[in-house]
């Protein structure tokens, strides 16, 4: 009996070693993930908020609002949480109205934010030239509300 345990000495070890690698890949893809779906959602949330801002600030408010100042409160949303801002690092703020901050008009807040993930090495097979589709794209929120008096 003795040598049968003798015999199977280090497969552990082994085990271990084959495995490991699937089991980083797999906690790295969950906070790769996490980190997409936090900011997709931030970034809609953001959009959403602009567009209720813009409503609130109307023509008929007493301190009426033009695009590039909700252009402005959006930027100041997204530094706020370390995010890029207009113009920075690919990210695209646009606010428009249609045909313009009247009751009964159409107040729309697109923002396009690049997604870069934390770690963007692990794009590529270790020692190999094979690379995976690169992680980055771009994430797009936007809320649409319509201006009541």
């Amino acid at each position: 009996m003795i040598g049968f345990f003798r015999d199977r000495r280090g497969h552990v070890a082994v085990e271990y070693a084959l495995t490991f690698p699937y089991l980083v890949a797999l906690i790295y893809g969950i906070l790769e993930l996490s980190h997409y779906a936090y900011i997709q959602m931030t970034v809609a949330n953001i959009a959403h908020d602009a567009a209720r801002y813009a409503v609130v600030h109307s023509s008929v408010s007493s301190q009426p609002l033009l695009a590039a100042d909700i252009g402005s409160f959006v930027n100041s949303r997204l530094s706020g949480l370390g995010f890029n801002t207009n113009g920075h690092g690919g990210t695209a703020v646009t606010v428009t109205y249609s045909p313009d901050n009247t009751p009964g008009s159409t107040v729309s807040v697109n923002i396009s934010y690049t997604f870069v993930p934390f770690m963007a090495g692990f794009n590529a097979v270790p020692g190999s030239t094979h690379t995976f589709t690169p992680l980055t794209g771009s994430i797009s929120g936007k809320a649409q509300m319509v201006l009541n008096p």
